[in-house]
């Protein structure tokens, strides 16, 4: 699926599905949290409140015995007093233990201090029914008991704990009460948010394919309006939408059908034109020598008055074949160049040696020939021959735009991306109305040109694996520039090297000057 389309779908369900995630989480730790924690208080309560009944209970059976033993002194009655007394400290210990407010702790200690109250005062009575004297008024005894000294208290702790375990019940209850109000939110909101979303993504969708509806009626519209008619209703509905899009489809193949056919059409054209040019070239370069030539032996050939041929028409007819040969040879590299014979060569050679074919006839016009080569070598694979071809070609170029003197600087460099061979001159420059058929064949303007050097100098640059291109200088003449790939040796030197320079900035350059 495509990010665009993506993004905008899980990004929005990864968040919801998060915070339902989290909340739920929250929610279960939180509802545990206050359940352990009501439990355990709930447990403390119950332990005060069995303590605090322990207590009261212990009391009582002291008030029961200590009756029955005043009525009664019996050793085995004396014995259960004693049984309960150790149940009422065992109990008192388990209260100040439990104890968890300041007003039980308050209690227990005032339990403590009753109980030793009734310590104090029981004993005497037991001790005078010990020995034989009855206690004179048991009924005195049950209102006034010292017991008492503890039970109101024990009475006091017993209800503080009752209502403090009652409060934690409703506590419990309230929160079970909570934790079932988020759990019916949650289950309320994840429909509800899962729903919402669901329409957005839904509506999204909906507007989504509308758009596309309108953009696929807006291009059957236009294919409507140049090519055939294109029927589409912009319904938004995704099985509308499929057949919209095969109907446009079909339609755009059959486009691109007639299309290709205009084009193989005009291709054909083209193919016919450019022989029709070859053909006119042909003629055009071929018929003005022979016209030479046939005025020459017609004259010697006459009835009347016949002129023999002279030496200098013997010339006159050897210069004209010639430039047959010639242009005939030109055609011929034209329609098919010879394969390279590539070996490593020095480029700095067929510079001096193209220097050397050009010097004679730069010296007449009065032209500065100036060679920029490195000072080591810059080897190369190459086929001298032709790269030599190449380099006098440009050069002669050159020279017939600067018939009264100039000059003319061929600029060897190498780089990272290869070496680059620079020929330039300060001649007139390439006139806008040919500098976009510069290298067409047959384009020139000179009047004895075939306008195939440049067109051949190009294929040759390219069957080396580089590529040749012209254009003007800012401070006039034209500029050739004839890139070419670094042999292996070299390319891997060069890899450890950064060189910056402009071609027209060398500083490890060395200018050597001929006239």
């Amino acid at each position: 699926m495509h990010r665009r389309i993506l993004i905008p779908i899980t990004v929005p369900i990864l968040i919801i599905s998060g915070v339902l995630c989290v909340t739920c989480l929250v929610s279960v730790w939180y509802t545990h949290r206050m359940e352990v924690n009501q439990a355990q208080e709930v447990s403390r309560n119950v332990e005060n409140l069995r303590a605090a009944q322990d207590l009261e209970i212990a009391l009582r059976q002291l008030r029961f015995h200590s009756f029955v033993y005043l009525a009664h002194p019996r050793p085995d009655f004396r014995k259960k007093i004693e049984t309960d007394d150790a149940d009422f400290q065992n109990a008192l210990g388990r209260a100040g233990d439990s104890a968890l407010t300041a007003r039980q702790r308050d209690l227990v200690n005032k339990i403590d201090r009753g109980f030793a109250r009734y310590r104090q005062e029981i004993a005497p009575l037991l001790d005078d029914a010990a020995s034989g004297k009855p206690h004179e008024d048991l009924g005195k005894l049950y209102d006034a008991h010292p017991i008492l000294y503890a039970t109101d208290p024990c009475h006091e702790l017993v209800g503080i704990n009752q209502e403090a375990l009652n409060r934690s019940w409703r506590e419990n209850e309230r929160v079970g009460r909570q934790a079932r109000t988020v759990l019916l939110l949650i289950g309320i909101f994840g429909p509800v948010s899962g729903f919402a979303f669901g329409l957005g993504l839904a509506r999204m969708v909906s507007r989504s394919i509308f758009r596309l509806s309108v953009r696929v009626q807006d291009i059957a519209q236009r294919l409507d309006r140049d090519v055939a008619s294109v029927a589409i209703v912009a319904d938004g509905n995704i099985d509308g939408l499929d057949k919209q899009l095969q109907h446009v489809l079909k339609r755009v193949e059959e486009v691109t059908e007639r299309t290709q056919q205009h084009q193989r059409e005009m291709l054909r054209a083209e193919q016919l034109a450019s022989v029709g040019q070859l053909a006119a070239g042909v003629a055009h370069e071929v018929r003005n020598p022979l016209t030479s030539i046939k005025m020459l032996i017609e004259l010697a050939l006459r009835p009347r008055d016949p002129k023999p041929l002279t030496t200098d028409d013997l010339r006159v007819m050897h210069a004209e074949v010639t430039r047959l040969e010639r242009t005939v040879q030109g055609f011929l590299d034209l329609a098919r160049l010879p394969t390279p014979k590539r070996a490593e060569h020095d480029l700095r050679e067929s510079v001096e040696q193209a220097i050397g074919l050009l010097r004679a006839r730069a010296r007449q016009q009065g032209v500065e020939i100036v060679s920029r080569c490195p000072p080591e070598a810059v080897p190369t694979m190459v086929d001298a021959e032709q790269l030599r071809t190449v380099l006098v070609n440009l050069g002669l170029n050159a020279l017939d735009v600067m018939p009264k003197g100039g000059r003319l600087e061929f600029n060897l460099a190498e780089r990272r991306e290869g070496i680059r061979l620079r020929v330039s001159d300060t001649g007139p420059g390439i006139a806008p109305e040919i500098s976009e058929r510069l290298f067409t064949p047959f384009a020139s303007t000179k009047p004895t040109g075939t306008g195939l050097g440049l067109s051949i100098s190009r294929r040759i640059i390219e069957e080396h694996g580089g590529s040749l291109t012209a254009g003007n200088q800012k401070e006039g003449g034209a500029c050739f520039m004839i890139s070419l790939p670094q042999s292996q040796i070299k390319e891997d030197a060069l890899k450890k090297q950064s060189m910056h320079e402009n071609l027209s900035e060398l500083p490890h350059t060395h200018p050597q000057r001929t006239a």
